[in-house]
């Protein structure tokens, strides 16, 4: 009877893997067209009933074997891996993937992507099934890697004006948190070290995060009726150091320094202590991130926490439901930051 014609004797008549046949039959991209017509003359041949595999269960539109991490940062300062933030992130990554026996692929694209077409031809070397895009990638790369037609989720990072999931914390929540923390304690000159920034009459920063942290710290001082203070920094140890002997330099008083990441607190505590001033009795200083190192700084870094694990875990989850649903509209995922009071802020009194 033609019912009981198998998918393994549309392989055997085809030659192939039953594998093979079953990505045919869900249009996997990843299979030649001479395979493909064999595939389908044979399920022809044999009187196979497709009507199901015409239109497959969503569940089983795009299975995932293999997915890639892969990190891009423009400020070329090192690998995720070298980072004290991206770890964790893959951290929660592998976890989730590991209970759907899910590969995970790191890959630094920082280097592969001399010109667009290497860049593709690298990652479409991986055969990846989906791809979770980390670090601060520029909105041409996003665009140009959605043509690979490969599920995609950003993290922490949001691109606009491209369709594309991603996964951010509260990125302006987070920095009101920390600027109404740093008024609520009496200070009212609070300057603020940046991130890298992208060249024009109006000054944006290259990265989301970034861009919202500092949104939130000027949204904080209009509320209040203060003035700004900001110092360019690059989101390293070394930037905040240097961009906070710039700010010392230009004797601009301020009592309270808010950083856009810890690594640049990190390096603005150095140079805030080689200048004399005291942490935090002359100058409170507060982060973002909350990375492993924050705690044990002398003194103790208060910071924003942002559950990075948490971020690399629903990023996967958001991946296997476009394999589910391709043409699923794409959403973005904001996740609560927390406040960590430590010992690095104390009230101040004029």
């Amino acid at each position: 009877m033609v019912d009981s014609i198998t998918v393994k004797d549309v392989a055997r008549q085809a030659s192939v893997s039953v594998g093979t046949v079953s990505r045919v039959f869900n249009n996997h991209s990843n299979v030649s067209e001479e395979i493909r017509d064999r595939v389908l003359k044979a399920a022809t041949d044999v009187g196979y009933n497709r009507s199901v595999a015409k239109d497959p269960p969503t569940n089983n539109a795009r299975p995932i074997k293999e997915i890639g991490f892969l990190f891009y940062s423009p400020l070329h300062n090192g690998t995720a891996m070298s980072n004290p933030f991206w770890p964790y992130i893959l951290n929660g990554v592998e976890r989730e993937a590991r209970q759907s026996h899910i590969k995970v692929i790191y890959q630094d694209i920082g280097e592969a992507k001399e010109t667009p077409q290497e860049l593709l031809s690298t990652i479409q070397d991986m055969k990846l099934g989906g791809i979770l895009l980390v670090g601060p990638t520029d909105h041409e790369t996003v665009r140009l890697l959605k043509r690979l037609n490969i599920p995609i989720v950003l993290i922490a990072n949001y691109v606009p004006g491209v369709s594309v999931n991603s996964v951010v914390c509260d990125e302006l929540e987070g920095a009101l948190m920390a600027m109404n923390y740093l008024i609520k304690h009496g200070h009212r000159q609070i300057a603020f070290i940046d991130g890298s920034t992208l060249r024009g009459p109006i000054s944006i920063s290259k990265f989301y995060a970034v861009e919202r942290r500092r949104i939130g710290y000027r949204t904080a001082l209009i509320d209040a009726g203060l003035s700004e203070l900001m110092e360019l920094g690059d989101l390293g140890a070394t930037g905040g150091y240097q961009a906070c002997q710039r700010l010392l330099k230009r004797n601009m008083p301020f009592t309270a320094l808010f950083c856009a990441n810890d690594e640049t607190a990190i390096g603005a505590m150095q140079a805030l202590r080689e200048a004399g001033r005291r942490i935090p009795e002359d100058v409170s200083i507060i982060g973002f991130d909350d990375i492993a190192m924050a705690a044990h700084l002398t003194p103790a870094l208060t910071t924003i926490r942002v559950n990075k694990e948490a971020m690399g875990a629903i990023a996967v989850k958001q991946l296997l439901e476009l394999a589910k649903e391709p043409s699923r509209m794409s959403t973005s995922t904001v996740l609560e930051v927390e406040l960590i009071e430590r010992d690095s802020v104390i009230s101040f009194s004029s």
